[in-house]
């Protein structure tokens, strides 16, 4: 035989163990495969139930937010009126702190002043101590 025999039987043989080789790993394959397949279905039994409860889920918690906005918009005009009535308390304690307050403490002084001068006189013309 010729050394291309030789490497004609070589290709060969190799070709041989690669073939021998190549169908355990397919047999392999094909189990993870069908492995594959069967664990997606057994998800896709489980999730299907648990997509249609999520649906709900989301439409309620939609309905709800809704809700929500709809309640805020009927309370801005509340918080309007809360608001404005600050603004007047704000008012009136300024319009007391400017004008009220000092002639409160002056007619207090003056008050104060007219009671101990009667006092005074009153004491100088009783007896004259």
């Amino acid at each position: 035989m010729s050394t291309v025999e030789y490497a004609l039987w070589a290709i060969v043989a190799l070709f041989f163990l690669l073939v021998c080789g190549m169908i355990p790993m397919l047999v392999q394959l094909r189990r993870t495969a069908r492995q594959a397949e069967d664990f997606l279905r057994v998800v896709e039994l489980e999730l299907r139930p648990t997509l249609i409860e999520l649906t709900g889920v989301i439409g309620s918690l939609n309905r709800a937010s809704d809700q929500v906005t709809g309640g805020l918009k009927k309370m801005d005009g509340t918080l309007d009126a809360i608001a404005e009535v600050g603004q007047t308390v704000r008012d009136v304690n300024q319009l007391a702190q400017h004008i009220v307050f000092p002639k409160l403490i002056t007619g207090a002084a003056l008050m104060t002043g007219l009671r101990v001068g009667l006092r005074t006189l009153l004491v100088r013309l009783a007896g004259g101590r």
